[in-house]
């Protein structure tokens, strides 16, 4: 039996249930925060990138300025927990659990990769890339569901 659209449905029109007025605000609050941390972030990375010389004296502290601007994601994101009602603490604190576990996996493995004499120059970039990922992935997921 083929399923009948439901047009007098509003959850049926649009994939999942639609944002009340307060998760609205609350969505936009966090994005009010997030978006201008991360930008900076993205600006100082690609001042970094171009205009660092690595082999000069000081060029570590340098590197390390597009780090600051991750100090205000993370706070976006603890507001952003701390805004959410039960149900949505539940569901980003699993997505971010997933993410850390699999972190903490890609970590591991580099570490014994490591401990064999492999290395990379870029494996915290992995780590970050796999818990992010997962992260990412797992709140689309739940989203959809």
């Amino acid at each position: 039996m083929a399923k009948s659209s439901d047009t007098t449905n509003p959850e049926s029109a649009s994939r999942g249930p639609r944002l009340s007025a307060e998760d609205k605000r609350q969505r936009d609050s966090y994005l009010r925060e997030f978006i201008p941390a991360i930008v900076l972030f993205g600006i100082l990375l690609a001042v970094v990138e171009v205009t660092v010389d690595t082999n000069t004296t000081g060029a570590w502290l340098w590197v390390l300025l597009p780090v600051l601007p991750m100090i205000g994601v993370a706070v976006a994101l603890y507001r952003a927990v701390q805004r959410a009602d039960e149900y949505g603490r539940i569901v980003m604190l699993e997505c971010m659990a997933l993410g850390f576990g699999a972190a903490m996996i890609t970590a591991m493995g580099l570490g014994f990769l490591g401990g064999i004499g492999v290395a990379w120059t870029f494996g915290g970039w992995l780590v970050f890339g796999a818990g992010m990922a997962t992260w990412s992935v797992t709140l689309l997921v739940r989203g959809i569901r």
